[in-house]
């Protein structure tokens, strides 16, 4: 038996439009902003300080987040609220940073209509940046396991690696020299 997709139906999945598939991603995506925004209004009312130079406009973006009680969970909705240059979060687990995503500050190399951070391409320095103290406790949890397994690596392997490790210091190092509670970063 032959299967035949009419051109609406095989141009939704595949195409650059954003309809179809591409809306369903950006509900995802509006989610996981929407949870990553939520964890840190919890965090930083559980006394974590935060860093970084994007940290008031975080703020803002986490505290100005409308409740979710699926408001997200059109396409519609989830562009308009990725939409919103500058105070929509997103998580780097991977850069151990948060990223307020604003297009003009962004050193990733969005596309010009990108809603969302290229992540694999995250620069040091960039202005969208932040950090709060869990992101500075996993860095250094992340350099002591570097550090381990240069000690087995031969030298300049090991040497790489506890250079890669010290950079993971001196970001958290730098967090903690420039760490502030809300009311501080707001005010």
């Amino acid at each position: 038996m032959r299967t035949a997709l009419d051109a609406r139906t095989s141009s939704s999945y595949g195409n650059r439009e954003r309809r179809g598939f591409h809306g369903e991603l950006d509900v995802e995506t509006a989610l996981a902003a929407a949870q990553t925004a939520a964890r840190l209004r919890d965090a930083m009312a559980a006394g974590e300080k935060i860093s970084g130079p994007a940290a008031r406009r975080a703020l803002i973006g986490a505290t100005s987040m409308p409740s979710f009680e699926g408001a997200l969970t059109t396409p519609k909705a989830a562009a308009k609220f990725l939409g919103r240059d500058g105070l929509v979060l997103f998580d780097n687990p991977d850069a151990f940073l948060l990223c307020a995503f604003k297009r003009d500050t962004a050193l990733c190399d969005p596309d010009p209509g990108a809603t969302a951070p290229n992540q694999f391409a995250c620069q040091l320095g960039c202005g969208n940046a932040i950090r709060t103290d869990s992101h500075a406790q996993a860095a250094r949890e992340h350099a002591d396991r570097l550090d381990a397994r240069a000690a087995l690596m031969p030298q300049p392997l090991g040497d790489r690696l506890r250079l890669t490790a010290g950079r993971f210091r001196a970001l958290a190092d730098a967090h903690d020299s420039g760490a502030q509670t809300a009311g501080e970063a707001i005010a």
